[in-house]
């Protein structure tokens, strides 16, 4: 059982993934760390959900359909420049390599790895 940080309780964060199972199963996890969880499933309908909610962080998948994480994130950079993005990828190449995110963290995902990279965003948001 991973405890709950107190750093990250009223957190708004938005989820990208386009595997069913691994979105369900990262997002039920987040749900007991953050304060609010969105979800998406490509980046075209996540950076929609950024543009609409304002999220405190991104977490996102690189390859998906209909518009990639790369794409996304660089959009959502043209909005906001300071939003921590956390790369959730299998990939671990130049070219997957992107440097407008705050972490990178391979996948399979470790939960205590995923509560680690939001605590470091928040603290180096906040500091």
């Amino acid at each position: 059982m991973i405890p709950t940080s107190e750093a990250l309780k009223d957190l708004k964060v938005l989820y990208v993934e386009d595997e069913d199972i691994a979105r369900l199963s990262i997002a039920t996890f987040l749900k007991r760390q953050v304060g609010e969880i969105m979800t998406a499933e490509n980046g075209n309908v996540g950076l929609q959900n950024y543009i609409e909610h304002r999220p405190a962080v991104v977490i996102t998948d690189l390859e998906m359909p209909v518009m990639n994480g790369l794409e996304m994130i660089r959009r959502i950079r043209e909005l906001d420049d300071d939003i921590p993005i956390i790369i959730t990828t299998a990939y671990d190449d130049e070219a997957h390599a992107c440097p407008q995110a705050n972490r990178v963290i391979l996948k399979p995902i470790r939960f205590m790895d995923l509560v680690q990279a939001l605590e470091e965003c928040v603290a180096a948001k906040e500091g």
